[in-house]
């Protein structure tokens, strides 16, 4: 007897949908299937934090005069006061990234925020040019804390397919920073004296700081290889190397590019890099993970990103004393002229996203640099022929290449990272946007201070603003003679900083067509 088994058929699995999330743990996952229910609301409240950081960074810059004369600062002191919120960014931004891994990104993004916060209002009580040289190093601290948090969160928010959009949009206020900071510090500090750009900070981060308590969510528990004891001897070697080489480019303009103190300390940055990676081959728990930095779709991208911040930082140092001291522009009237720069961003911003999701990271970034190559050639050509218009095209140009370079790039440092070393990627993400916009001013504004060396007497040719203000004066025809040339000299060192900022450019482009890979974030995804 033969017993027939009826069964019904299998039903065909059911797909996997995105389970809400419960409300305190945060975020569902993972993340690169679904992102938060508020990560649009987190992106706003990250972004807020992160634009008065660019914000006080550039504002500064329009400050300095009024700062001098009121602290009775050096030069070398001015310097300082602008680079040193820079020299401790650049050598803490690994060390912190691999902190909010460990600790939780919210906590140390609010902990960053109240350091910026106190570090403010300690500049604005500052009295003398080393106490805000040490308040600006401690408000670098706390941005070395808030930038790759900020970053880390949303890559852990957003899914893979809405990733390139949220950093476009990330990069887009950034870069903002640059244009709103010098209108900005130009209107407060003709209206109420350059304190309140420090007191101004405390404001606008105690609003962000509320928006980030309420809507970013806090840190799971940390995944399998975020734990561990922190490195602190990989953190003091990777930070010592940042800060010997950002402080041999800063001071070898004065100390020479091949003097011995130059070569000393970019020998000792070497040194102290290289014990760092031997270190962290051996390491138990690793500050950064190799591995991942030496993939070839994480290198090549922070390659391309330093090579954007280089070109948009260095021109950007140079066009505003063309602007002011050879155009004769007020510092409000010169901020206004370089909303240019803003336009281009937001108007690529929306387009990145989609060009990364159709065309790949590598095709992305390196149009993004050959395009960043075709403005700078722009400007040269109209610096040398007296064609304004040109440069001012020519620089909305370059900061629409920069947006698209440095938007691809974020999506493949990112992309390309687990999502428990996001902190890592993030701030090695940013290392590079800040190491090359500081070689951008060092070189550029070295090639510039050469030119005004080689032209002019010694004592006239410390800087574009200084011979001017020699020729004032001086008054007569021996002024307007001193006058033209230092106005000639800088315009033809301009030009000539221009060519230099396409022709690497176009060096680099080529070279990250040839070689980044496109992360797997990047790949089957179209975005609408």
């Amino acid at each position: 007897m033969t017993v027939v088994m009826l069964t019904a058929p299998r039903r065909p699995p059911t797909p996997r949908r995105c389970p809400m999330p419960p409300p305190a743990p945060g975020p569902c996952r993972p993340p690169e299937d679904c992102g938060h229910p508020r990560r649009r609301g987190i992106l706003v409240a990250l972004c807020a934090a992160l634009l008065v950081m660019s914000v006080s960074v550039m504002a500064v810059t329009i400050a300095l005069p009024s700062i001098a004369v009121d602290l009775r600062a050096t030069t070398s002191q001015v310097q300082w006061i602008t680079e040193a919120a820079v020299l401790a960014l650049a050598s803490l931004l690994v060390a912190m990234g691999a902190v909010a891994d460990r600790v939780g990104r919210r906590r140390v993004l609010l902990a960053g925020v109240a350091v910026f916060a106190l570090a403010s209002v300690l500049a604005a009580l500052s009295r003398t040019p080393e106490q805000l040289i040490a308040t600006r190093a401690l408000q670098g601290v706390g941005n070395a804390m808030i930038t790759p948090a900020t970053l880390a969160i949303v890559r852990a928010v957003f899914p893979r397919a809405e990733l390139p959009r949220a950093l476009a949009a990330w990069g887009v206020v950034a870069s903002l920073g640059v244009v709103l900071g010098p209108l900005t510090g130009g209107l407060l500090v003709e209206g109420f004296g350059w304190r309140s750009l420090f007191v101004a900070n405390v404001a606008v981060l105690a609003v962000a700081a509320l928006a980030i308590a309420y809507v970013v969510p806090a840190d799971a528990r940390p995944r399998r290889g975020a734990t561990g004891r922190l490195d602190v001897i990989g953190a003091l070697l990777v930070s010592g190397a940042f800060v010997a080489t950002v402080h041999a480019v800063i001071e070898a303009p004065y100390r020479g590019w091949l003097g011995p103190a130059t070569l000393a300390e970019a020998a000792g940055a070497v040194a102290l890099l290289s014990a760092f990676a031997v270190r962290q081959r051996r390491a138990r728990h690793p500050l950064l993970d190799l591995g991942m930095v030496r993939a070839r779709s994480f290198w090549p991208a922070a390659l391309a990103a330093a090579t954007g911040f280089f070109a948009l930082m260095g021109v950007l140092f140079l066009i505003t004393q063309y602007l002011q001291d050879v155009r004769g522009h007020s510092p409000s009237q010169a901020a206004l002229l370089l909303l240019p720069v803003a336009v281009a961003q937001l108007g690529v911003a929306h387009l990145v996203a989609r060009v990364v999701a159709r065309r790949g990271v590598r095709s992305t970034a390196a149009a993004g640099l050959l395009v960043l190559a075709g403005g700078a050639a722009l400007m040269a050509a109209g610096i040398r022929s007296g064609q304004y218009g040109a440069v001012i095209a020519g620089l909305a140009v370059l900061a629409a290449g920069n947006a698209v370079t440095v938007n691809a790039c974020a999506t493949a440092m990112l992309g390309s990272a687990p999502a428990h070393r996001a902190g890592s990627a993030a701030a090695v993400n940013e290392t590079a946007f800040k190491v090359g916009g500081s070689l951008g001013v060092a070189v550029l504004g070295g090639l510039a201070a050469a030119h005004l060396t080689a032209r002019l007497p010694a004592h006239q040719a410390a800087s574009i603003s200084g011979a001017l203000d020699v020729a004032r004066h001086l008054g007569g025809t021996d002024g307007a003679r001193l006058a033209t040339a230092a106005t000639g000299a800088f315009t033809d060192a301009f030009a000539q900083a221009a060519a230099v900022t396409a022709i690497l450019a176009a060096a680099v482009g080529a070279l990250t067509a040839l070689l980044l890979r496109d992360p797997p974030a990047t790949k089957g995804h179209h975005g609408s």
